[in-house]
């Protein structure tokens, strides 16, 4: 039975999602030191391919891979760009410049959504905009990190910028190439394509792990529950659970559960990494999230 529009398990849902992947940020840094960028997208992904194909292996399943293999493949090459640039990103970024440069999906979909399909950009998603923008340069602003913080490199600022971008090329056309797909065999296939791409990537690169990892095996429990985490969690529970209550909570509620990711990243990344943004990348970091929580509030249902 459908919940009553005022029920609060949808938000609740989504925003232990929200702090799953916040945390994520944190287990990719600490997965790099093992994995290389294309190792731990091809580990991901396959893990979990292999957590959603039991639920599209019936003959409804089958009959939905069918129908959504286009759109999939489509959606899924999208997807797979943009996990390419933020994991090579997170290389030479913080987790907690990381989690708060993600904070532009939102900002970007607006404008995406004007740009590409005529939907109206108000004044409070430019007001919005204006402060993601403002924000980004307060995170690049020379000197702005502390001493004992990692370092960000531009490079990095500018994979994980690109990165947003992808994303929220990819959230548009969720909106309107699976407006009406399974979602799970429609998450499959994106995830199979994501898969691939890093799959093929190790074999150009030739990298799987990273150089010199130590005379011990990589292969310890720990980094077993950093890929489960990753490709368990973050990635096959996360879809599902996206797909089944996002579209039951109002898109401005939507958008500041989203603006709550940035800060689970922060949190988690000084709490376990010993991460500290300095006053400066902190208000960059800060206007990001208002930004979208300024431009969510334009959103509607």
């Amino acid at each position: 039975m459908t919940p009553a529009p005022t029920s609060l398990a949808p938000h609740a849902w989504l925003l232990a999602m929200n702090a799953l992947w916040g945390g994520s940020y944190s287990v990719v840094k600490a997965t790099l030191a093992t994995l290389t960028p294309f190792g731990l997208i091809t580990m991901r992904f396959w893990l979990a391919v292999v957590c959603v194909l039991p639920f599209v292996l019936g003959e409804q399943g089958r009959r939905d891979l069918r129908t959504t293999c286009r759109p999939g493949l489509i959606t899924g090459a999208v997807l797979a760009i943009g996990y390419t640039l933020q994991t090579l990103g997170m290389a030479e970024t913080s987790a907690s410049t990381g989690g708060f440069l993600s904070g532009l999906i939102v900002l970007l979909v607006a404008v995406g959504g004007w740009l590409a399909f005529g939907e109206r950009l108000g004044g409070a998603a430019l007001a919005g905009l204006t402060m993601g923008v403002a924000g980004i340069v307060l995170l690049c602003w020379p000197g702005a990190a502390t001493a004992t913080g990692p370092v960000d490199t531009p490079r990095g600022i500018a994979l994980q910028i690109g990165a947003s971008t992808s994303y929220a090329v990819h959230v548009l056309l969720l909106s309107h190439l699976g407006r009406n797909a399974p979602a799970l065999a429609f998450s499959f296939w994106q995830l199979l394509v994501v898969a691939a791409v890093g799959t093929i990537a190790v074999g150009i690169d030739g990298n799987f792990l990273q150089p010199e990892p130590g005379s011990a095996s990589p292969w310890t429990a720990t980094l077993a529950g950093y890929l489960f985490y990753l490709g368990a969690l973050a990635t096959a529970l996360g879809i599902a659970v996206q797909s089944q209550v996002q579209h039951r909570i109002r898109p401005t509620h939507v958008a500041m559960l989203f603006a709550t990711q940035p800060l689970f990243a922060a949190v988690v990344a000084w709490a376990w990494l010993g991460d500290r943004m300095g006053p400066v990348q902190l208000l960059g970091g800060g206007l990001i999230v208002a930004g979208v929580v300024v431009a969510g509030r334009q959103r509607r249902a």
